[in-house]
């Protein structure tokens, strides 16, 4: 087979293995069902910020099977047409949204506690390190918009991860300078985000 082509499952299985790191702790963690929080009204708050991402991924997979499947021999070239048409009928389909609609207001706050006593933490440091490492903080984001291929993806420390609510496959929570974004990992585009939650 020539060099150019990739398998799907190469693809399929690179990507779950990225994705996994930023979608938060295994479902069979006692973190992905329950992160901490702060109170039971932050409970409450991150268990309809999760009701939300729900309803994200059942728009998400609908409008997904509606495209043709990607072949089992494929090229980068066909992925990123499929990511860009995905990227197409989400924006078509969530003209209305805007920043909050996944991270509810409530949610925010309970998660911004939650970024605040880890990064009030011994490691709290070592973790902005790892996070703000090729993470520029002059890019403009938009619901909807595609993450720049010329931004790499940031890093996300597994301890951080573990204190926030697990994501479903289709997002990941990545970092844009201060800001935590949920990506939508099928499409790169952003589906949400939140400003300056990392600490100065």
């Amino acid at each position: 087979m020539p060099p150019i082509f990739v398998t799907l499952a190469a693809l399929v299985l690179a990507a779950a293995c990225h994705t996994g790191r930023a979608r938060g702790p295994s479902a069979d963690s006692p973190a992905a069902a329950r992160p901490e929080a702060n109170s039971a009204a932050d409970t409450e708050a991150l268990a309809g910020f999760v009701t939300q991402l729900k309803g994200y991924a059942e728009l998400h997979n609908k409008l997904e099977k509606m495209l043709p499947p990607v072949p089992n021999e494929t090229t980068p070239e066909v992925m990123d047409k499929h990511q860009r048409a995905l990227a197409q009928l989400l924006e078509q389909n969530r003209k209305q949204a805007k920043r909050g609609d996944l991270f509810t207001p409530a949610g925010e706050r309970a998660i911004r506690r939650i970024l605040d006593e880890v990064f009030s933490g011994p490691d709290g440091a070592q973790f902005k390190s790892t996070i703000m490492d090729e993470n520029p903080s002059t890019v403009k984001l938009a619901i909807n918009g595609r993450h720049s291929d010329d931004v790499p993806l940031s890093t996300m420390p597994a301890q951080l991860l573990a204190r926030l609510p697990r994501l479903p496959e289709e997002l990941e929570y990545r970092f844009i300078g201060p800001r935590l974004i949920l990506l939508d990992a099928h499409s790169h585009t952003v589906a949400d985000y939140i400003e300056n939650i990392l600490p100065q």
